[in-house]
């Protein structure tokens, strides 16, 4: 995205769209899976990681915004997603959702980098690096005049030197498929709401000097 909040407001945003995944599981079963070995159970929760960035950390410089659609944008990057795996799915699992949002940028509920949904029950990673897989919904560049940019839509804050922070959801779904393509992000998270039985997610931060 291409301007940026006043600084005081960044960890606010970042709780608010946290927020979201919160309200999809209030009505959810707990997002972890029991094992009863030694004849006590123990919660292992649903778990987001990255080989490419840490939680918190800095997403790689290769991420970054650029390539068709960019023309004018003042990143020129790679713009080529990370790579995600996720564990310890709950029970029921038939499918999952994938939101990226940017809640630092000044635009109402932030700026959606990435929609991606249909992704199967037995699936455990998400490659990244170029690879496109299961069904792209419309980002933020998408449904602002940018319609080249087809699944990832990499990080392009301002240059003033503060970190955007790109908040990365996984939803489980007790549904294997969501209705339509090209779905946007406010459209995914309306049609998921009666399917989540947990939620996962993975911050990554990228500034520009």
């Amino acid at each position: 995205m291409i301007n940026s909040r006043r600084p005081g407001r960044r960890a606010a945003a970042v709780a608010a769209a946290l927020a979201v995944s919160g309200t999809l599981l209030a009505a959810a079963a707990p997002a972890a899976t029991a094992d009863a070995s030694s004849g006590a159970a123990r919660l292992k929760p649903f778990t987001l990681t990255s080989p490419d960035f840490r939680d918190g950390g800095k997403l790689p410089s290769w991420t970054e915004f650029g390539g068709p659609g960019s023309e004018g944008a003042p990143c020129q990057g790679k713009n080529l997603a990370p790579q995600l795996d996720w564990r310890n799915a709950p029970a029921g699992t038939l499918g999952y959702a994938l939101l990226v949002n940017d809640p630092d940028a000044p635009l109402a509920g932030g700026w959606h980098h990435w929609v991606l949904y249909d992704i199967p029950g037995d699936a455990r990673r998400i490659d990244g690096h170029g690879t496109l897989q299961y069904t792209q919904g419309a980002n933020s560049f998408d449904t602002n005049g940018m319609p080249e940019v087809v699944g990832w839509g990499g990080p392009c804050p301002p240059a003033t030197g503060q970190p955007h922070h790109y908040v990365f959801t996984l939803y489980a779904l007790a549904t294997p498929s969501l209705p339509s393509a090209g779905l946007t992000y406010e459209e995914v998270t309306a049609d998921i709401q009666p399917y989540v039985l947990g939620a996962t997610s993975i911050i990554g931060t990228f500034r520009r000097p």
